[in-house]
């Protein structure tokens, strides 16, 4: 009898400890949009035009080709108005991969992209400049043009063009360059 009631406890103790450390890791840190733009080489505004999504050179995991079209650049040099962005997860064919970390854009999806060069081998090949969003979810700040707000995982923004372009701009010490005008309009 003296066994089970031990046996229990470390059993009890055991299960406590791994659902502690299992939602330890699961919590995402906010990283501050000083530092992602600090540590992006490309801060811009677009649009998500097209998505497409296929497996990486070995076979491990599935990416999404998320087509951008950009308008403002906030920091770094483009030289074309269209690049992709490339995000952790996607379907083929009956297979998908969903990473809780990976942003998931959608086609529409507007907003304020943070990238660094996307570096994974990929099996598709593009003429386009490939990125990826530094800090996966929190890369990306998505607007909502009927409000004129915007968010992104951790903070909510009132007003688009008061809140999110002073700041960029305070941040890289510069001004946007217009890519090409917007086909919508911020409140």
């Amino acid at each position: 009898m003296m066994k089970k009631s031990v046996l229990h406890k470390i059993l009890l103790i055991f299960l406590t400890l791994v659902l502690v450390s299992t939602n330890l890791l699961a919590q995402l840190q906010a990283v501050p949009l000083e530092q992602r733009v600090e540590n992006s080489t490309l801060v811009f505004e677009g649009k998500v035009l097209q998505k497409s999504s296929f497996w990486d050179t070995d076979r491990r995991h599935i990416y999404t080709s998320n087509l951008v079209s950009v308008y403002k650049v906030f920091k770094g040099e483009l030289s074309n108005s269209i690049v992709e962005v490339i995000t952790i997860g996607g379907i083929v064919g009956n297979q998908m991969e969903k990473v809780s970390y990976g942003l998931d854009l959608q086609e529409g999806s507007l907003g304020v992209f943070t990238c660094i060069p996307n570096n994974t081998k990929l099996s598709s090949s593009s003429k386009n400049l490939r990125l990826r969003p530094y800090a996966e979810i929190q890369g990306f700040i998505s607007y909502d043009l009927a409000t004129g707000t915007a968010r992104d995982v951790f903070k909510i923004y009132k007003n688009i063009s008061g809140e999110i372009y002073p700041v960029l701009q305070k941040l890289t010490h510069s001004n946007y360059k217009v890519m090409k005008k917007a086909d919508f309009k911020i409140k």
